[in-house]
């Protein structure tokens, strides 16, 4: 139970008794001022990404490319029946020169991804996290299929070497290169993701605009799911459902509307199913302007409603403690002792609470998806705000409950010199904490949720 020191040497907690107001020091005066602009700025991010300028920013790929749009499609979104797709007629070739058809990859189920050898943006990123699927799937009978976007530079000679920087068994997990036409046309028609080559003087390493995904095709070729390969969370969840621990979740799902046409074989067309286009989004599902029912929010299907609601407990109980540090903090200021005393204490229970539904939650997490933890998309320089108030968030986290323990120890022991040390040190940190918590939530679940 922090008391606030004063400036004076002479005044003790005895002065407290007599009514007398202590003054706070420049350390407290700062924490709590800086902890309200820290507030303000973050309110700032919020009215940003939630206006006009944050709703276009969305509408960008995760490559920074504007929404690709290849017309619109007339459906009426009640009448609409959704289904799985079937992968379209492909002729690719392998690393190892061997061509590669869709037929051939019939019979066992499949995931695919989209890269180019030269990129230096997310592919490194995308390639790691099929290795590590590939190596965490090494017993199941399930292939791996990376299509470049750049074939004329990626030859199967060049994506052999680059399968074998990643260790990429050649019986499992399949690099296909081929007309640059024909993978584009796979990519964008049948598994409706977008690709795009930039024309304006585009800097080595990022030629290309393409989806982050990888696609989930079972035995029978037929397009069942989608996840986001730089998600640690989704490649969880991928890896349970190859191993048949959880059915994809309804977010995961790849459905189309039944009528929608599959240009890559075009040959099977009818004219008038030429003529029909569909709105595609920059992360590569069939917009809800287009075809698609109106999803809910977004939600782990996998994890049990009690559990996701524990995040917005966390924050509402380090609200409550970071009310009561203040009420503290006003009440040894007007000389409350006893009041200053009882207000600590419930602070300290209030934080106590939050450390078990913390504890409660990534546990809960962890056992139910396979990842412990919500990543923070990459939405400009507001992830880097994000990731330095949870760093230093962490940090000083640690720190609380051996500070607070010490500190209201001396002060239940009567210990007012070293009492008073050590609230100097705890009171800040703490406040700042529980502050950061609240913070922290709101830029979690609401910023990058928006």
């Amino acid at each position: 139970m922090p008391v606030l020191p004063t400036n004076s040497p002479q005044m003790t907690l005895e002065d407290a008794d007599s009514g007398e107001r202590i003054r706070p020091s420049k350390v407290m005066s700062r924490t709590v001022g800086g902890i309200l602009w820290l507030l303000v700025a973050v309110s700032l991010l919020v009215v940003m990404k939630t206006g006009p300028a944050g709703k276009d920013a969305d509408k960008k790929t995760s490559q920074g490319d504007e929404l690709v749009k290849t017309g619109s499609l007339d459906i009426e979104q009640d009448d609409v029946k959704l289904v799985p797709r079937k992968v379209a007629d492909f002729s690719l070739i392998e690393r190892s020169g061997k061509k590669v058809t869709n037929k051939d990859l019939l019979g066992k189920p499949w995931c695919v991804n989209f890269i180019f050898t030269s990129c230096t943006m997310t592919c490194p990123t995308n390639t790691k996290a099929m290795m590590e699927l590939s190596h965490a799937c090494k017993d199941l009978d399930v292939r791996f299929v990376t299509i470049t976007v750049d074939p004329e530079r990626d030859t199967p000679e060049r994506l052999q070497q680059y399968a074998e920087i990643y260790q990429a068994d050649p019986e499992k997990w399949l690099f296909l290169t081929g007309d640059q036409q024909e993978i584009f046309d796979l990519i964008r028609n049948s598994f409706l993701q977008v690709v795009e080559k930039r024309k304006e003087s585009p800097l080595f390493g990022m030629e290309f605009a393409h989806s982050d995904r990888v696609m989930q095709v079972d035995a029978d070729g037929m397009i069942v799911g989608t996840y986001l390969l730089t998600d640690p969370k989704q490649v969880a969840i991928l890896r349970r459902v190859l191993e048949g621990k959880m059915e994809i979740p309804e977010e995961n799902r790849f459905l189309v509307p039944e009528n929608l046409p599959n240009r890559s074989n075009a040959k099977n067309e009818t004219p008038a199913e030429k003529n029909e286009s569909v709105e595609i989004t920059g992360s590569g599902e069939v917009s809800s302007t287009a075809a698609t029912p109106k999803k809910e929010k977004e939600k782990n299907a996998a994890a049990p409603d009690w559990l996701l609601r524990l995040p917005a407990l966390n924050a509402i109980l380090n609200g409550c403690a970071l009310i009561l540090l203040l009420i503290g903090y006003r009440l040894i200021r007007r000389g409350k002792r006893e009041a200053h005393k009882k207000t600590m204490l419930l602070a300290f229970v209030v934080s106590i609470a939050f450390l078990g539904s913390y504890s409660t939650y990534h546990w809960g997490l962890h056992h139910y998806t396979g990842a412990s933890s919500r990543t923070f998309p990459d939405i400009g320089f507001v992830r880097q705000v994000y990731l330095s108030i949870l760093f230093s968030h962490i940090i000083l986290a640690a720190l609380v409950p051996f500070l607070s323990v010490i500190t209201i120890y001396l002060g239940l022991k009567g210990n007012w010199e070293k009492h008073r040390f050590w609230a100097q040190v705890t009171f800040p940190i703490w406040l700042y904490v529980s502050a950061t918590g609240v913070i922290i939530y709101v830029m979690l679940y609401h910023i990058a949720g928006a």
